[in-house]
């Protein structure tokens, strides 16, 4: 016979999974949209690609800030402690994690956005739009460029470096080095352009 109580710590740990939390979260919002009758909302395919546009944004943004706010600063403090249990839990086991979130993230921002220009125009006048800076379209251009900049160092600059510096591919000390320094300058960069972008993309919607 099927046993179908669930004890409390089952639960726990059901609901403490990652696919179990993004699940949740989007049947919570097909139950406020449901309740709120937002269901035209939703149905525009503007509207409900802005929102998977901001959610994926708020990700990405929200890794980068914690990589150069909280992970970096911890590595290097971790190091610096003698007497500390050392960076090597956050080195194996958080970072790449992170760093997949983190260029998914950045991966499917990008594309939506494009989407958005697109739907907005109703062709590809939008996205022409946009990257050429034409009238109209130079707030969300200049944001355009600086979230595709963005993504270009998150998966040509960052990442390749974060692979030798996490020893998932093999370098040098000397190209470690290097690669921290390639990594940390994309990533302040990163976070530099975030702040006006993050403008750009409110003030045009």
């Amino acid at each position: 016979m099927v046993n179908f109580i669930i004890t409390e710590k089952e639960m726990f740990n059901r609901i403490n999974l990652v696919r179990c939390k993004i699940a949740l979260g989007f049947v919570t919002t097909a139950i406020v949209v449901y309740f709120v009758g937002m269901d035209s909302i939703v149905n525009q395919h503007y509207a409900f690609s802005v929102w998977l546009h901001v959610l994926a944004g708020i990700v990405w943004i929200g890794l980068l800030y914690y990589f150069n706010f909280v992970q970096v600063p911890a590595m290097g403090a971790a190091l610096a402690d003698s007497d500390g249990p050392g960076p090597a839990a956050i080195g194996k086991y958080i970072a790449p994690r992170a760093l997949l979130w983190f260029r998914m993230a950045a991966a499917t921002t990008w594309i939506l956005g494009l989407v958005l220009l697109a739907l907005q125009s109703r062709g590809m006048d939008g996205i022409i739009g946009a990257f050429t800076l034409a009238q109209g379209y130079q707030v969300i251009g200049i944001g355009a460029w600086m979230g595709t900049i963005m993504a270009f160092n998150v998966w040509f600059i960052i990442w390749p470096n974060q692979q030798k510096i996490l020893g998932m591919k093999d370098a040098s000390a000397e190209e470690i080095a290097t690669a921290k320094k390639n990594a940390a300058l994309a990533s302040s960069i990163n976070v530099i352009l975030s702040v006006p972008m993050l403008l750009t993309m409110i003030a045009w919607h």
